[in-house]
This record gives C-alpha cells, structure tokens and sequence, in this order.
C-alpha cells in the first residue's frame, strides 16, 4: 500500500488528482457516493482545461471574421463554445472513468500506448474544429489562418495531454507508476498559458475603435435629369442577350466582389468595399444585450445557429438595417435636398424622412406570402404607387423574384423556365412604365450566389460602367454630386471628396419579424 501512497502523493503534487482516486476500483459505482465524487472531481477538471483551449480557435477565427466586435460579445462568444466543449469533454472523460471500470484489464500498460490512445483522442475533438471551419462561404485570409491553425495545434497538444492524464489516474491502481510523460507538473503553466491566449482574444476588442470619418463639404452641381435605377438580382449579360429589353445601351460588366447576395448589392449600392459598409450576410446572430450581428457564420455552427438561440444567450435574426455603416447613394442624395425613392433593397427600413422615402424588404417580402413573381409585384406596384405620389428625382428598386427562381428553390426545369420568363415579363413591363413617367432607366444585374454569366447594364444613356464598384460614381455624377475617396470605382481624375460620413442609423428594433423571417426561409435564401 505504500507504492500506491507514493504514487498519491505524486499525482497530488503533479496535479492530476486531488483525492485518492485509485480506490474507485475497490468501489461500486452503484452504490458509493465517494465514487461519482471522484469521478466528477477529476472529469470536471480536465474538462476544463480543454474547454479553455478548446474555445480559442473558434472564437479566434470569429472575431478575425466578424471584426468591430466589443469585450462582451467576445466574451458571449467564448462562454457559448466554451461551455460546449465543457460539456463535451466532460462526458468523454466520464465515458473512459466507466469503461475502465466496466473492464480494468484495458489499463494502460505503457507510455507508447497510452500516447497513442491520448493523440487519437486529441485528434479526435480537433476534427469539429476543422469541419466547422471548412463550411465557412469564403476561405479564410492569412492572418486568420496562422492564427487558427495555431490554436488548433495548440488544442491538439492540450487535449492529448490532459486525456493521457485522465488515463493515467484511471489506470494507477493497476500501474503503480508514473510514466516519464508526466514527471514534470504541468498544470499550473497550462492554465496560465490558457488565461494568456484568452486575454490575447479580448484585446481587439478593447483597443478597436470604431472610426468616425469626418464628413467633407460638398459642392453639388444643379441637374434636372430624373433618373430610376432597376436592380435586377440573377439577372446576367447572357440572360438580357436571350430576352432583350427595349433599352438601346447594353453591356457586359464585371461584377462585385463577395461572398452573398446583401454584400454583392451593398457594395454596389454604397460604391464602398464590404469591410467599410458592413453588410456580409442575409441572416445573423445577436448575443442578447449584443450591439452587433455576427454575419459571418459555419454552416456547421450547431453552438451558435442551434443550441445559443434555444438556450435564450443569442437569436437569430434577419440581418437588420443598422448593420449598413454606409449611406445608399439616394440616401446620400435625400440627405442634401434631392427627392429619392427605394424599395426593397437590403438592409433599409420602411421610413420617410426628409427628401427620402424608404420602403424596407421586411413588409415586401411578408406580401409575397413565399410567392418569388408575388415578391416582384408587391415591389413593382409599391415603387409605382410612390413614384406617382412623391415625384422622386432619384428612385430606384431591387428585384430578386430571378435569382429565387433560378438559384434558390427546388423547381424542375419546366417551372423554373416559365417563372424565369414572367420575372423578365414583368421586368420590361417596369422598364416602360418608369420610362413612361419621364425618367431615365437603368438597369443593372448581378449574377446570384452560385449562377453562371456576366453582370449587365443596361440604360437609355451610354454609361462608362466598367464593374458594379462603378455604379455608384456615376450616379453620383449624374445627379451633380462628387464620388468619394472611400469608393475605388469610377474615374480618379475627377473631383473628390474624402468620405460621406457614417450612416446615421437608429438601434435595431428588439423583436425579430416572424413573418419576414419565414417568407426569407420559404424563398430559400435561410436555410
């Protein structure tokens, strides 16, 4: 009994035990409180530890995705995987405390074996790490993935150890010695290194500042021009080349650089790059008390897509207007006196202020009852009815009925054929309606997530638009005002400024839009 003293008292110096948990085997786990105490004691505390490295890649490569993001979001986001993986390791721990004691002839024998069964089961929770990472929309940049791999290597090490320790103390009694592996205490310099790596997550957070470009004057160039710009998504130069429009000027373009359908229109309805406006994704998640929406998201994210929302610690949420750091054009117009109008563009609300008249995604996708030609109509109608009421300078419209119908329901092709063809029906019927009421027509489409072709334009007017960052230049020009230093489109030679300002946004409502929520769902663009 002395050696198994012996051996106590080196385990308790090590740290890997803190009662004598040899005797588990002298135990009926049935009927002794003193077992499950034990085991509890020593699964909760390698649990710990590997829930603490095991966070760190996640959240690490979250803040690098979702940047701009405060200390309690962060710390949101590690308490949320943390937890998880607590969990998780917890009951792998307890899994091999009772095969051990179901079967007491599988004690680990020998360093080489105990290393291997330790490194497969390292490897075995790193896996999650990289599937979750592989189902992000866009690869990841090389900051993010230096840091990433680190950590997981990092967590790779701190699992294998800590699982060798935890088969080492469930073993001892049959041993009756500590492999060399283990000589050295480790405890205390893991959860100092563990402390370390957490508190490197948090100071981004701390010393990011959220900059607020000053806002130059501008000189405005009075112009009597009435312009409507037609935003067409999944609409491409091959398409409008198949079922042409009466509009004289038509032309291939590239198109936008990014990853979703918001980002793609964001940029090009801002002239910004996404990482000045902000807008990544259609859907988000929102910590409770959390000031902002993380866009950028696993398809594989179970903890923050499942389990976070029914636990109450986030919700998800389509993504709301304040999200945009960056004015729209015809908000930048509105702004300084030019009458504008838009409907159902991404990320805006239903709001009039001003010379600008709002009409926001949220009530036109709830008409179209999950209908994509009925998603087209409401807006056709609701920009028709406010041109004719409000005699916009400026208007504009975003009409997505195409890339539903092409890219994102289930439909055979004979269907997907005919509804294709009643969207461009419904396109030209807009066209010469607006044309009508004395404006100049621009057309303008992207391809949608995943569908071949060519970005296209389309006007009355011979425009100088090479790819979609240029789009919004023009317009600008067009109505007598300069582009800024912040948009890389459109001529550099002309007269700039160097930046319209942040937004001015109000805080987001609290309660998400069911109906607005479910008709996103059933049109395919939340899965």
């Amino acid at each position: 009994m002395s050696e198994v003293d012996a051996l106590r008292t080196q385990l308790r110096d090590r740290g890997y035990l803190t009662h004598g948990i040899e005797r588990w085997f002298a135990l009926d786990p049935f009927r002794s409180r003193a077992f499950w105490l034990e085991l509890v004691t020593v699964a909760l505390k390698a649990a710990t530890l590997i829930a603490a490295f095991g966070a760190l890649p996640f959240v690490a490569v979250m803040t690098l995705r979702n940047p701009a993001l405060h200390a309690l979001e962060t710390l949101g986001l590690f308490a949320t995987y943390g937890a998880t993986w607590l969990a998780v390791a917890f009951a792998f721990v307890i899994a091999i405390a009772l095969v051990l004691k179901i079967r007491p002839a599988l004690a680990i024998d020998t360093p080489r074996a105990l290393l291997a069964i330790s490194l497969a089961s390292g490897a075995l929770f790193v896996a999650p790490v990289a599937i979750w990472w592989t189902r992000f929309d866009t690869p990841p940049a090389t900051t993010e993935l230096i840091a990433g791999a680190a950590l997981a290597v990092i967590f790779l090490i701190i699992v294998t150890f800590v699982v060798s320790a935890a088969l080492l103390s469930f073993s001892i009694y049959e041993l009756k010695r500590v492999p060399a592996i283990h000589q050295k205490p480790r405890t205390i310099p893991m959860a100092v290194a563990a402390i370390a790596l957490i508190a490197l997550l948090f100071v981004p957070a701390y010393t990011r500042r959220e900059q607020t470009p000053r806002e130059a004057m501008v000189v405005t160039t009075p112009v009597t021009r009435r312009i409507a710009l037609i935003a067409v998504d999944g609409l491409t130069h091959e398409i409008l080349q198949s079922h042409p429009l009466t509009l004289p000027h038509v032309a291939a373009m590239r198109s936008v650089p990014g990853a979703s359908t918001t980002e793609r229109w964001a940029t090009l309805g801002t002239g910004v790059p996404t990482a000045t406006h902000g807008v990544r994704a259609i859907e988000g998640v929102r910590f409770r008390g959390g000031r902002h929406v993380l866009q950028a998201l696993s398809r594989s994210d179970f903890v923050l897509l499942n389990l976070a929302p029914a636990l109450g610690i986030a919700r998800r949420e389509p993504l709301p207007p304040t999200v945009r750091r960056r004015d729209y054009v015809w908000e930048i117009v509105a702004r300084r006196g030019i009458p504008a109008l838009a409907v159902n563009w991404w990320t805006t609300d239903d709001r009039h202020e001003g010379a600008l008249t709002s009409v926001g995604p949220a009530s036109i996708f709830t008409a179209s009852r999950g209908d994509a030609l009925r998603l087209d109509a409401a807006a056709d109608a609701r920009f028709l009815r406010e041109l004719d009421r409000t005699h916009p300078q400026f208007a504009t419209i975003y009409l997505p009925a195409l890339d539903v119908v092409l890219n994102r329901l289930p439909l055979d092709q004979s269907s997907r054929l005919t509804q294709s063809l009643r969207a461009l029906e419904g396109l030209s019927e807009l066209a010469q309606q607006t044309r009508n009421r004395g404006y100049e027509v621009i057309v303008i489409g992207l391809p949608g997530d995943g569908q071949q072709g060519r970005a296209v334009v389309a006007s009355w007017m011979g425009l100088q638009i090479r790819n979609g960052e240029d789009l919004a230049p023009v317009l600008l020009d067009l109505l007598g005002f300069p582009a800024s230093d912040e948009m890389p489109g459109g001529s550099h030679a002309e007269p700039r400024i160097a930046s319209y300002g942040n937004r001015a946004a109000a805080s987001a409502a609290s309660r998400v839009d069911e109906d607005y929520y479910r008709n996103l769902k059933s049109l395919g663009y939340i899965r």
